[in-house]
């Protein structure tokens, strides 16, 4: 048992104190591989063994030996750990009541227990470092010798071309690949100035080279280089200079030359087509607008230039009926036509990827007119191409800028002469002018459209509900969920703005089945309170032909537990009277009570004849049909609509905007009307039973 300097009670604090404050000067004035706290309770034990022979429990020097060995063996080693230990070890101990002479005793027995554990270390270590010199030497001498044979295989064998010079590039040393890179035999280079081996154009370039390594100033340098060839042609290489800095002998350098001259030819190969393409090997939208670019500058001010931009038509008709290889040859054919017609002038033939090509012409007095150029590109590509014992032809639509600032960015003029191809798609023309005004409006809306998908998810687009009136007694019949788009800087987007913009980026169907959803939920929170009102959602055409419509709806339903007389669908009149898949889908949801309705009835004789077998159980008249007539046209459309009705098939308008137009449909049996006599669209709480006037 350890005994206690000098009251027990204060005893086992006191070691704790000594030990701690040993511990906090070890670490703060040495490394101490351990953590505070393993070091602590080290300390801890070692102040409790000279404690105990302080105490007389023990011999004082044994156990002071013994701690100052196992300090060593902690690590805590240096001379300022045995001047720290000796310190506060001595006071501690005496401050705990330690008579001087065991206390010194046990002090000195530690310090002479640290030194012979150091002493003992420092030979064990030295001896450890001559046997690991001895073996470190005989591995260098092996590796030395690897070295050598690697160096002699490598040198003899790779098609690096290798030499050794000295300070002034006098060769000193060659293999073989260096002699056939210059079409010299290696013996002969020998004594021969790397300077001399250089293209005159590189030798000042090498010469400031090995003036630099000579100077120290870097370690290796590499340039692209040319060399002289036995027979006067060029050598191109890959030149890298090393010093190899002896003490004895003198400095040398160390020359690689790396043959690059088949690299050179492949670089050019796929520069060329980074810049054109691979299957009309015309430039690429890359070369155009780099061209373009140049072209704004230097171009005639007086002339210009102009930029057409063309779209093939019906080429996917080529690739999808007759396979992508008659499609390929006919892009090839396109290419060609198309740099016959510019052949004559300063002009530039692109393909912009797939069926899109690109003219660039820098304009002079001699150049034909747009017009003219436009109706030249498309002759040529009318002549049919014979292919697979068939005769084939295409022609293009074009988007034109003509004569653009000299400031404009190629960047903004492609996107016009965009903008100018797809108006003359959508209006169905040959070739459109870019009109800054036009492109402004277009911009606006394909902005619109790009932006809505986040303005959709971001509650900015909601549905408000549009009356449906019996014309009889203008008696609420249904509700028509009308999708609104609130726009922080345009205001609002009404309906059919919003589902163009739909369209237009192929999001239509999921936002129509939102909005089908939407108008589901209100009927049954209608319903909830005691209202049954059905609601009516008109579909677009994309949506209306979705083959997955059938199980949209019969999920809505399900999901807010209506019955399916809840819900009306305007289904576009071309496809609730066709005879495809959707209209058998419709036909199954008609079947179920989900009522069907005829949008953009046209009361043309083929639907007259289709509406009394389709699921349609009413028809809407288109808007052009909804003013007020004239007395031969009124007749027409009384007749038109007796017949509709005749068949079981009843009739809505819409648009309708003064009583007496109410009045006329009304008694020319129409059933049921929307428009602003009967309110505009607004929030659900909003609709009311309307009385009758």
């Amino acid at each position: 048992m350890t005994a206690a300097l000098p009251r027990d009670g204060d005893a086992p604090r006191a070691r704790a104190k000594l030990a701690k404050k040993w511990t906090y000067l070890l670490s703060s004035r040495a490394f101490v591989p351990l953590t505070n706290r393993d070091l602590e309770r080290h300390l801890l034990g070692f102040v409790e063994r000279l404690c105990a022979g302080v105490g007389g429990e023990a011999p004082a020097h044994r156990v002071g030996r013994e701690v100052g060995v196992a300090l060593v063996d902690l690590d805590c080693a240096t001379p300022d750990c045995l001047q720290c230990t000796v310190e506060v070890v001595g006071r501690g101990l005496l401050a705990m009541g330690g008579s001087r002479e065991r206390v010194a005793t046990a002090v000195a027995a530690l310090a002479a227990g640290f030194v012979e554990r150091v002493r003992a270390v420092t030979l064990a270590q030295q001896e450890q470092l001559g046997r690991s010199l001895h073996r470190a030497m005989r591995q260098a001498q092996v590796e030395l010798e690897v070295v050598r044979a690697h160096h002699d295989v490598v040198e003899g064998h790779t098609s690096t071309g290798i030499a050794t010079t000295d300070p002034r590039a006098r060769v000193v040393r060659v293999n073989a690949a260096l002699g056939r890179i210059v079409d010299r035999a290696p013996g002969a280079l020998a004594g021969t100035s790397l300077f001399d081996l250089a293209h005159p154009a590189e030798r000042d370039g090498i010469r400031a080279d090995y003036a630099q390594l000579t100077r120290g100033g870097t370690t290796s340098i590499t340039q692209p280089r040319k060399l002289l060839r036995a027979d006067g042609e060029t050598a191109w290489v890959t030149l890298t200079l090393s010093p190899l800095r002896r003490h004895e002998g003198g400095d040398r350098v160390v020359v690689l030359a790396e043959d690059a001259t088949d690299v050179n030819l492949l670089q050019g190969q796929l520069n060329h087509q980074a810049l054109h393409d691979v299957l009309t090997r015309l430039p690429n939208r890359q070369f155009f607008t780099s061209r373009l670019e140049q072209a704004l500058r230097t171009a005639d001010p007086d002339t210009g230039v102009t930029v057409f931009h063309l779209d093939l038509d019906g080429f996917s008709a080529v690739t999808g009926g007759l396979g992508r290889e008659v499609g390929d040859h006919l892009l090839k054919v396109a290419a060609a036509r198309l740099e016959e017609v510019v052949a004559e002038e300063s002009a530039m033939v692109a393909r912009f990827g797939f069926d899109e090509f690109a003219i660039l012409v820098e304009n002079s007095p001699s150049t034909p007119d747009v017009v003219t150029t436009a109706r030249r590109i498309n002759d040529r590509l009318a002549e049919p191409v014979d292919v697979r014992g068939g005769r084939i032809a295409c022609t293009a639509r074009i988007g034109v800028v003509h004569r653009p600032p000299r400031h404009a960015s190629p960047e903004d003029l492609l996107d016009s002469a965009h903008l100018a191809l797809r108006r003359a798609k959508g209006g169905g023309r040959r070739w459109e002018l870019a009109d800054p005004v036009r492109d402004r409006l277009d911009r606006r809306v394909l902005g619109l459209a790009a932006t809505l998908p986040g303005a959709w998810e971001g509650g900015e687009v909601v549905v408000r509900y549009q009356p449906l009136v019996a014309l009889e007694d203008e008696r609420l019949v249904a509700a028509e969920p009308r999708l609104r788009w609130d726009h922080p800087e345009l205001g609002e987007v009404p309906h059919e703005r919003c589902f163009a913009l739909a369209e237009d980026i192929g999001l239509v169907v999921p936002l129509g089945t939102w909005a089908l959803r939407a108008a589901c939920a209100q009927a049954r929170s209608w319903r909830e309170l005691g209202r049954d009102l059905p609601v009516r959602v008109s579909l677009a055409h994309a949506q209306a032909t979705d083959p997955d419509l059938v199980a949209v709806v019969r999920s809505a339903l399900a999901d807010d537990g209506l019955p399916p007389g809840s819900l009306w669908l305007g289904v576009p009149a071309d496809v609730v009277l066709g005879d495809g898949e959707a209209a058998d889908g419709l036909r199954a949801l008609a079947d179920a009570g989900v009522g069907v309705e005829a949008d953009g009835f046209t009361a043309a004789p083929a639907d007259l004849t289709r509406v009394a077998g389709s699921p349609a159980r009413a028809v809407r008249m288109s808007r052009p049909l909804t003013d007020r007539p004239e007395p031969l046209v009124a007749r027409v459309l009384a007749d038109l609509t007796a017949v509709v009705r005749e068949a079981g098939v009843g009739v809505s308008v819409t648009g309708v905007a003064t009583p007496a137009q109410a009045r006329w449909w009304r008694d020319a049996g129409a059933d049921t009307a929307c428009g602003p006599l009967y309110g505009p669209a607004g929030p659900p709480e909003d609709l009311g039973p309307r009385s009758n006037t």
